[in-house]
């Protein structure tokens, strides 16, 4: 029996301003798969991300997560029904420790939580049990995409959108971040969406892929089915 996509796009278009940037896009992410989202820079991958969260304002179509029809809700409201987001640059709160940044995550649960957080944050990425009572900002870029990355898995989310999570980031790190998107997707049941320029990492994890250019998909299709040289030939990264 097929499963119902945890997340559904239909003739989803965006702009700002007078300037539409996604064009009529349809996507079906299926739960406990991982996409990548791949392209070269400007063509709306990132605001594709902000639209399915909620962040950016939806210029037509509709966005389908769970089986319920989110397209009006605000973004913590979607927060809530369990989307979360890793934007570019990670945005942790420099001021506050480790631990408060991650406790800052539990407000997407609502009802849903007990007020503590989940384990298996630590167990993805011990360095931030070992840094829990430093402050954000005196976090190396890697270890602040970790405690980014823990951040929105505080909330429980069923769907993790995940924007350059392996940008500036040097390559021994690039690695535990894989295998905790693998063990995310695998083992939590959390659906991913993720922009990713190293097409390599995209290959490394995912399901599938979808190619964008200038707004619009141009090519979707399972990891399998490709090479991450051809792809990155089409996109032309």
């Amino acid at each position: 029996m097929s499963q119902n996509p945890i997340l559904q796009l239909q003739n989803l278009s965006a702009a700002y301003g007078q300037s539409q940037v996604l064009w009529d896009i349809d996507l079906n992410l299926l739960p406990n798969h991982a996409m990548g989202l791949i392209g070269r820079n400007g063509v709306g991958k990132s605001t594709l991300l902000q639209t399915i969260m909620g962040t950016h304002k939806v210029h037509g179509g509709t966005v389908i997560f769970d089986g319920e029809d989110v397209t009006s809700l605000p973004a913590h409201l979607r927060a809530r029904a369990g989307i979360a987001i890793v934007p570019q640059g990670r945005h942790i709160f420099p001021h506050l420790t480790v631990l408060e940044n991650l406790e800052t995550g539990l407000s997407a649960r609502g009802d849903r939580g007990n007020g503590k957080l989940p384990e298996y944050i630590f167990d993805l990425f011990p360095k931030l049990k070992d840094v829990r009572s430093r402050n954000g900002g005196f976090l190396s870029g890697g270890e602040q995409q970790q405690l980014a990355i823990g951040r929105a898995l505080a909330g429980s989310p069923k769907l993790l959108l995940l924007d350059e999570p392996t940008e500036g980031i040097q390559p021994n790190v690039v690695q535990q971040i894989e295998a905790a998107i693998h063990t995310i997707k695998t083992e939590l049941k959390v659906s991913v969406l993720m922009v990713e320029q190293r097409i390599e990492v995209v290959w490394n994890i995912a399901d599938q892929f979808t190619a964008m250019q200038e707004g619009k998909i141009i090519l979707q299709d399972d990891i399998a089915n490709m090479s991450a040289e051809d792809a990155s030939n089409i996109v032309r990264i």
